[in-house]
């Protein structure tokens, strides 16, 4: 049997052996993989190769722009060329894709081949898609120089072009938006390769008689910022002039469209994935855009206009997502309005975002890693908010560069960025860059059916045990608020690649492109992520044994504490115990009523003598209890003395009559119990 002093010996020697467990595994070199087969490009093979001469000694840049750097850019594009669905082009980079859902929209007689797949299998979103290229666009005309430093033009001009033709497409009419192709039933049950996706795919739409007044808001703000791309950094003025013409119309339709109302409402199979919360912000938005781009300031009143209407009970200052976009249009009007008279109004709703984001105001906190997390929006993809906000506070040094403002406020949004980035770069627990195909460390299997190789979503870890190919350049939807990672397909949650992930970190990779004069922090991390300890409900394990042991002295503790102050009784019990182990009387205390002390069953008083029995003074005995106790119905008996008084009366003392309390009011009609009437 273990002693309490034994079991917390060994408590504390599991906490000491999973501290050390903490310590970093060895660097371990890195095994080739599968060699790049004929055909693909050598800069872009089908899986990376990775030695241990890869690991410098620092971060500093040996050039600039930084070639990591230049790298993560142009995977970030890379990835959505892997996400393609349609007839591909001639000059694709990722070879293993094939041509895909070349039937889609023949269910109503429109051609919607073509754009992007949303995330991990084979569904395209609206939605998502439309916030996506809105933000790589505003990162384009923001950093654009760092696009041109990496020579990246060409593969932003790819990227957004791609998704804008089939957006133009998805809006046949002015009149028609289609906003969903595929099933959560069928399409999100269906692991495979793209050739077999299974067929035909259902179309869904909004439209001027079922308005989806979000949905289509948020497609104006798309095609406004991307024309104003096309117009002031691509030069292709034609494309710009047909995007805009969109734009117009979307948000003209999504204005006067009635019901105003969420989209999900005419298409609940959008519920599954993207059901939006609200439309107000998204006309918000839609609005700022369309100022931004045209200077008409109707849209900077009507952007006003919504703001004011979601704020009315105040400022709202929640994470910017696909499905709420509130900072982004302060941020955004806070730059377009410059130099108007209400520029202030601007400024100040920007400053509070910005100041509530960089400080992680609840319900969003740091992890003790240093992720940006915020209760809600991270559980299912941390990293997205954490680059979302990195973006936004980039986005408001920006402007407030260009209008001289508070430095100091400036670089602290600056520093709360980079910090991000460096976090999702490596720079955390899990000494993970969370961008596949960089480093040994990377993700390798990501949730991603083209990527995966396997047939069988039933066995979706294990078929195949390792993703068949790399898909380069993909954010995945990072770790828990405890930073701990699981690499594996089936926690979506952590796994999952989506074109929104990837939207933010596209223009974060361009700003560090023109500005950093380091590396990634993964430059500098050795092949092999170390081994955590355990967390159980949101505490390490050696945490829990320190507060098992911490609550067992304290238990201690008390417990003395206790004993102390109950000395004299301690005592007291110690010497009855001791006396009647020495053959002393035994007795039974009972509930005795009346005037008399506790007998026993004898009839004796405890200090031993011997008092007539009630059956004696009243003639009678209650025979109704058997436990050969005597039983009245007087007052308790007196507490018992203190084994530290002395207990010496003589035979006399003891017959002394002990005079009984008076006796209670009686009316004369009630009986006189001989219990009460007799007593000694």
């Amino acid at each position: 049997m273990r002693t309490p002093g034994s079991f917390v010996l060994v408590l504390a020697s599991l906490a000491l052996s999973l501290t050390a467990a903490q310590t970093p595994s060895p660097i371990i070199t890195a095994t080739p993989t599968t060699p790049t087969p004929s055909g693909v490009p050598v800069s872009i093979p089908i899986n990376p190769i990775f030695t241990t001469e890869d690991v410098r000694n620092s971060t500093q840049s040996p050039s600039f722009p930084d070639s990591e750097y230049v790298k993560l850019l142009d995977y970030s594009l890379l990835f959505y060329e892997a996400q393609r669905s349609g007839k591909l082009p001639a000059d694709q980079r990722i070879t293993w894709r094939n041509d895909s859902a070349l039937n889609d929209g023949q269910d109503v007689g429109v051609d919607l081949s073509g754009g992007y797949y949303d995330a991990g299998d084979y569904m395209k979103f609206i939605f998502p898609l439309t916030f996506s290229l809105t933000q790589v666009c505003w990162g384009g005309i923001e950093f654009f120089e760092g696009y041109k430093l990496a020579n990246e033009t060409k593969y932003l001009d790819q990227m957004v072009r791609w998704g804008m033709d089939w957006l133009i497409k998805a809006h046949p009419n002015n009149d028609t938006l289609y906003v969903q192709i595929g099933t959560d039933q069928v399409d999100n049950n269906y692991w495979g390769p793209d050739t077999t996706i299974p067929l035909p795919r259902a179309t869904f739409q909004v439209s001027r008689s079922k308005p989806g007044t979000d949905v289509m808001a948020d497609a104006a703000a798309a095609f406004a910022s991307c024309s104003m791309l096309y117009r002031d950094k691509l030069n292709d003025t034609a494309y710009a002039t047909t995007l805009q013409t969109h734009a117009n119309s979307l948000f003209s339709l999504a204005e006067t469209a009635t019901p105003q109302q969420v989209y999900q409402t005419v298409v609940p199979a959008v519920t599954c994935c993207y059901a939006s919360s609200g439309f107000v912000d998204e006309l918000a938005w839609g609005a700022a855009w369309m100022y931004t781009l045209t200077n008409d300031t109707s849209y900077m009143t009507k952007a006003g206009t919504y703001v004011d209407q979601v704020n009315s009970g105040g400022v709202q200052t929640g994470s910017v997502t696909w499905d709420n976009k509130l900072g982004a249009v302060y941020i955004l009007m806070a730059s377009s309005t410059q130099g108007t008279s209400v520029n202030s109004k601007w400024q100040d709703l920007a400053t509070q975002y910005a100041d509530f984001t960089s400080s992680a105001s609840k319900p969003c906190q740091y992890t003790k890693g240093g992720l940006y997390y915020c209760s809600g929006d991270s559980k299912d993809d941390s990293a997205v908010i954490a680059a979302n906000a990195a973006l936004s506070m980039h986005l408001m040094a920006n402007q407030l560069d260009k209008m001289g403002g508070a430095q100091d406020k400036s670089d602290s949004y600056r520093m709360f960025a980079l910090n991000q980035i460096n976090y999702l770069l490596g720079d955390n627990p899990e000494k993970t860059p969370y961008i596949v195909g960089v480093h040994p460390n990377s993700p390798i299997n990501p949730h991603s059916a083209p990527a995966s190789g396997g047939v069988s979503v039933d066995n979706i870890d294990s078929d195949p045990v390792k993703e068949l190919r790399t898909i380069y350049g993909a954010l995945v939807g990072g770790p828990d608020k405890n930073d701990r990672f699981e690499d594996v397909r089936s926690n979506w949650r952590q796994s999952e690649v989506a074109l929104d992930y990837n939207a933010p970190m596209t223009a974060l990779m361009a700003y560090q492109v023109m500005t950093s004069k380091e590396s990634p922090p993964y430059v500098v991390i050795p092949a092999g992520r170390p081994d955590l300890p355990a967390i159980l409900n949101g505490m390490e394990i050696w945490q829990i044994i320190l507060i098992v042991i911490g609550s067992i002295f304290v238990a201690i503790g008390i417990c003395a504490v206790f004993c102390y102050r109950k000395r004299d009784h301690i005592r007291a019990w110690a010497a009855a115990r001791k006396n009647r182990k020495n053959g002393g009387p035994k007795y039974q205390l009972t509930v005795n009523r009346d005037s008399r002390r506790d007998l026993n069953k004898e009839g004796e008083l405890e200090h031993g003598m011997r008092l007539p029995s009630e059956e004696q003074e009243l003639g009678q005995y209650d025979h109704t209890r058997d436990d050969g106790v005597v039983h009245s119905l007087a007052v308790p008996p007196p507490p018992p003395l203190r084994a530290n008084q002395e207990f010496a009366l003589d035979n006399s003392a003891m017959r002394r009559p002990v005079p009984p309390p008076p006796l209670p009011a009686r009316h004369d009609e009630d009986p006189i119990l001989l219990q009460n009437a007799y007593r000694s």
